[in-house]
């Protein structure tokens, strides 16, 4: 049934986001074509119509960071939490997998989104640079060769391999721990019988207020630690890395453990749809 809500879910978010990636690459080459055309004169009247499109591109790619996390809470609203609610409960499908596709599919778009920016503002640097990608990719070490270059200083592959893994893992973590957030906080505001959506603005704001002492704390508490270690080769700097990144990955762990029991206890217990 999972694999089916899936489905169901990348086909209704994909109407929104699809589009909008879309207008947004549109948008960014256009910035790119009119920041070129800058350079000559064009007249008053094109260099505020140039003028004009890149800043709607600037726009553009801060509405494109919102756009999932907006399309994010309208889903789990919407489906769970609304009068759609009455329906998606009643599937052959329990909560954990009702839960479960909506993460999965807002987690996808949230990477997404970010890795289409990120390649859009990496091509029209080098655009703008009027830089040759062929040149620049020759210009770039050989995996072969980064690697004998790390072995020279005492850095094996697997310490680059571990700690590759852990900031992909990381990101992902952090992605999915964000989503819970707003769901939790959802499902525990809809838990009363009114004001429900402040109560979902409290939870959350309590919930992040909470996590931030947590968090400081456990800082300050690692903080001895921390200056006690040493970095003199670049290894023991290489494992520390490993060591802060494998104790993030341990803590957004906890959190999202957290949030997705609050989320599904919300859900399953407490919902209240009245």
């Amino acid at each position: 049934m999972l694999g089916k809500l899936l489905k169901h879910e990348f086909r209704a978010t994909g109407r929104t986001m699809l589009p909008m990636l879309a207008v947004l690459t549109a948008l960014v080459l256009l910035a790119n074509l009119s920041v070129r055309l800058l350079d000559a004169e064009l007249g008053a009247f094109l260099e505020i119509l140039l003028i004009l499109i890149v800043f709607l591109t600037f726009i553009a790619v801060i509405v494109a960071e919102i756009m999932p996390v907006v399309v994010m809470v309208q889903r789990f609203y919407r489906n769970l939490l609304a009068n759609e609610g009455y329906l998606m409960h009643t599937l052959p499908a329990n909560v954990h997998e009702l839960v479960w596709s909506k993460l999965i599919v807002s987690t996808v778009w949230l990477l997404g989104t970010n890795l289409v920016i990120f390649l859009l503002g990496g091509l029209s640097v080098i655009h703008l640079g009027r830089l040759n990608i062929g040149e620049i990719l020759q210009a770039l070490p050989s995996w072969t060769q980064i690697m004998d270059g790390l072995a020279q200083v005492g850095i094996s592959g697997g310490d680059v391999t571990l700690l590759l893994v852990e900031m992909a893992l990381s990101v992902v973590l952090v992605q999915l721990a964000a989503c819970l957030h707003f769901y939790a906080a959802m499902a525990l505001g809809h838990m009363f019988t009114s004001h429900k959506g402040l109560l979902s603005v409290v939870f959350f704001v309590a919930l992040s207020y909470l996590f931030s002492v947590l968090t400081s704390a456990l800082g300050l508490v690692q903080m001895p630690y921390l200056e006690s270690l040493e970095f003199d080769t670049f290894r023991q700097s290489i494992q520390v890395a490993q060591a802060i990144l494998g104790e993030g990955i341990g803590v957004t762990l906890i959190q999202g453990a957290l949030f997705y029991i609050a989320t599904v206890l919300g859900l399953k217990k407490g919902l209240n749809l009245a």
